[in-house]
C-alpha cells in the first residue's frame, strides 16, 4: 500500500498538536477525515481527500484546514496530489514522495553502468573492433 522510504514519516497521532488538528485527520465523529479508508455507507476507498470535503468533515474553515494541510506536508506526513491541488492524502494511503534524484549522481550512475558493461563484453582483439582479415 504505502511505499516505505529510508525516513518514514511520522504517524498522525503522534505528532498532532490540538484538537482542530486531529479533526482534519479524524472528522468531528472520528471516523472520516484524512485517514479514513472506506466510506461507511457505501464502503468505497479513499485515498486523496479534497479540502472542502476535509473543511466539512472537521468543521473548521477552509481557510484553517489548508493552514494544517500545509504544515503536516512539510513534516511529510500529509502529501498534496501531484495533479489536483485541492485533493491531500495521508502518507500511510497514498505512499510517500519519492525525492527527486540527483541529476548529476544519476549521470554518473549510467556512465559507471555503462563503463563496467562494455569491460564485461570485450570485443575480439580488445579495441572494440573486430579484426580486418586480409582478402586473398
Amino acid at each position: 500500500m504505502a511505499t516505505i522510504t529510508a525516513t518514514t514519516p511520522s504517524k498522525w497521532h503522534t505528532v498532532y498538536r490540538n484538537d482542530e488538528e486531529k479533526r482534519v485527520f479524524v472528522g468531528q465523529d472520528g471516523c472520516s477525515g484524512l485517514i479514513r479508508a472506506t466510506d461507511k455507507i457505501t464502503g468505497k476507498k479513499f485515498e486523496w481527500r479534497s479540502t472542502d470535503a476535509l473543511a466539512r468533515e472537521s468543521g473548521l474553515s477552509k481557510k484553517r484546514v489548508e493552514e494544517i494541510l500545509e504544515y503536516y506536508c512539510n513534516k511529510k506526513v500529509v502529501r498534496q496530489h501531484s495533479k489536483d491541488p485541492e485533493k491531500w492524502g495521508y502518507w500511510e494511503l497514498v505512499g510517500t514522495e519519492k525525492e527527486d534524484p540527483d541529476v548529476v549522481a544519476k549521470d554518473h550512475e549510467s556512465r559507471i553502468e555503462k563503463q563496467s558493461q562494455n569491460k564485461a563484453s570485450p570485443k575480439p582483439d580488445g579495441k572494440g573492433t573486430a579484426p580486418k582479415t586480409a582478402n586473398p
